[in-house]
């Protein structure tokens, strides 16, 4: 492509973004960027270079939040479902795919696809990226591989810390994260340094259906609740709330580490690989 239209579709992307910046940001935001954060450190030195010519001044992580911005918007409506996928506890993802063509797995797959067309714009490859960085972030939270009858928790009411709230916000993470904020001094780097020692597997570990997997076998642990108060509502206890940081720690870190491999993948040699 030449250098002159290659600069040119870079700077309309640039331009685009700043459209859909927001003052209120979508919830989970916060583990969003920390995924972008990780798999930024995990990149090889060519994969960050294609990662800034598409965005820019716009960190990875930033740029991951732009898929929870524009669903909303009617050009866009067809992409609400692709943040998640239902399934029954014992259900198989694979039969739920047989039925199911639009779900966190398969937005997956066609945004590592569309990233890796060259034949594609760079606006087209930087929208497949903002879509790959946030769908890989999701498929790691254990409900948005939910079960269909509480829309991944979110008709299940808790309380935390006299406020209330619903199971799915609550693994979102927002609130789970201001523990690890306070403890970093509330600088950026050091909670995204903490969350990244928390990462068990390697880039190349599993394919997009077995992090879905380990998502689902995760709900035993998020329905793990204390009994409801007779409002109906479930009063949050600490032990729950400790366990469910450090499974989000985990889920987030893994995250990171698997987008970075997902990105190498498309950009690196096997030399380049950090």
């Amino acid at each position: 492509m030449p250098v002159m239209r290659r600069l040119a579709q870079l700077i309309v992307i640039h331009a685009c973004a700043f459209l859909y910046v927001s003052s209120t940001y979508a919830y989970g935001s916060l583990g969003h960027e920390i995924v972008g954060e990780i798999a930024w450190q995990n990149l090889c030195e060519p994969a960050q270079v294609e990662v800034e010519l598409l965005l820019g001044d716009e960190s990875l992580g930033e740029a991951s939040r732009w898929p929870d911005w524009i669903r909303g918007e009617r050009e866009w409506a067809h992409t609400r479902t692709w943040h998640y996928i239902n399934v029954a506890d014992e259900g198989s993802l694979e039969l739920v795919l047989n039925s199911n063509d639009s779900n966190v797995i398969t937005a997956i797959e066609w945004s590592r696809a569309q990233l890796a067309d060259d034949r594609l714009s760079a606006e087209k490859q930087a929208q497949a990226l903002r879509f790959l960085a946030h769908f890989v972030a999701d498929v790691h939270q254990p409900l948005h591989v939910g079960r269909a009858e509480d829309r991944g928790g979110n008709r299940i009411a808790v309380r935390v810390d006299g406020r209330k709230t619903n199971l799915h916000k609550l693994w979102d993470a927002q609130w789970l994260l201001r523990t690890d904020r306070k403890a970093a001094n509330y600088r950026r780097d050091g909670q995204v340094e903490m969350i990244s020692q928390f990462a068990r597997f390697t880039p190349e570990s599993g394919e997009v259906l077995d992090w879905a997997r380990e998502s689902q076998a995760l709900r035993a642990e998020v329905y793990a609740l204390p009994a409801a108060a007779d409002d109906g509502v479930i009063v949050v206890d600490e032990p729950y709330l400790a366990a469910a940081l450090d499974i989000s720690r985990i889920r987030l870190a893994e995250a990171g580490v698997r987008l970075a491999g997902e990105l190498n993948t498309i950009y690196c040699d096997a030399s380049d690989t950090p």
